[in-house]
């Protein structure tokens, strides 16, 4: 069975439940639902007819889906224990419409770090497979102390844990030509888990089935520059990039997983090379255009890896899925 990690989804009455509370600049439209300032949005995101469509036709088994990224965090605001809760009760309606090829994913309280072990038993119990999770909290990183029982929970449960960056710290350089998500957002994962490899979460929490949107963002690329950082004897020497980790920070890379959204062969390439094709798995950004949102782009990438690359590759989602809790 094929499984997309990274795809997302907004019901028809929640979406219709912000616009009327007038929250994330989110208005009907004829298309259906805008972001003020962005645009209508894709309406597959809420189109549950035009999403099994789409899931039928390309032989997808399952589809994770979790909210859009700027209605979990973003700077200045993160989801609290009330809306948390509000976005994992619409995420399993969803799921529930979804005829058996969706799975949901959790958004824990992130702005209350001490409730989100709660939200994730609460989710779990309620048929959530796993967490999906942003790149900061209001700007504050999640290497901060406060937020290690969620990442315990998170490795004792086995569950999936999908990370898609969002806007810690806004920038006006961001502004324009689409700069936020084409290099903002993978800056941002880059940025968090460097410092999760440095603070020691990953080496803490080794059964942690963290899988990084976009492919790691520019993380993978910035391998040997973080190990420079772990190796520098003397005069740029910081203790701090060896007080909590027993080996260089490349290392980890081989910990986490990454979805194939890179929309680039060479680049897909590269990170297989990096961090074997295990570590790689399935993902889409279903419906969103800058994504790959029905997997053209990295099953075109794949075919001439060969069959063992690419079925090891399609198999993945699988086989993290089968072992969250039942």
């Amino acid at each position: 069975m094929i499984v997309d990690v990274h795809a997302h989804a907004l019901s028809r009455d929640f979406l219709s439940e912000l616009a009327r509370e007038g929250a994330f600049g989110i208005e009907t439209c004829p298309e259906g639902f805008r972001f003020a300032g962005y645009g209508p949005l894709d309406p597959l995101l809420f189109d549950m007819d035009g999403r099994l469509e789409s899931l039928t036709r390309r032989g997808i088994g399952l589809q994770l889906v979790s909210p859009p990224p700027r209605v979990v965090s973003h700077a200045g605001w993160a989801a609290d224990a009330a809306f948390a809760r509000r976005l994992n009760d619409q995420t399993l309606a969803a799921v529930r419409d979804g005829g058996g090829r969706l799975g949901g994913l959790l958004v824990p309280p992130i702005a209350e770090p001490e409730r989100c072990v709660a939200e994730i038993w609460r989710g779990l119990d309620e048929g959530h497979v796993g967490v999906a999770l942003p790149t900061s909290a209001t700007g504050r990183p999640l290497d901060d102390p406060a937020f290690e029982p969620m990442w315990a929970e998170c490795a004792r449960q086995g569950c999936i844990v999908f990370m898609h960056p969002t806007t810690g710290v806004e920038r006006q350089a961001f502004g324009s030509f689409t700069m936020l998500q084409l290099v903002g957002w993978p800056s941002e994962t880059a940025l968090c888990v460097a410092r999760l490899i440095f603070a020691g979460v990953i080496e803490r929490h080794a059964g942690l089935k963290l899988v990084l949107a976009h492919g790691g963002g520019t993380l993978p690329m910035l391998a040997g520059r973080l190990d420079l950082a772990y190796e520098a004897p003397l005069y740029e020497a910081n203790p701090a990039c060896r007080a909590h980790i027993a080996k260089p920070p490349s290392h980890y890379l081989r910990d986490l997983y990454y979805d194939t959204v890179v929309a680039h062969p060479t680049v897909l390439d590269f990170l297989l090379k990096l961090v074997g094709p295990e570590r790689v798995v399935f993902g889409t950004d279903f419906p969103f255009e800058i994504g790959d949102a029905e997997g053209r782009k990295s099953l075109a990438a794949l075919e001439p890896l060969g069959v063992e690359v690419r079925d090891t590759v399609l198999a993945n989602g699988a086989r993290l899925v089968s072992g969250a809790r039942s």
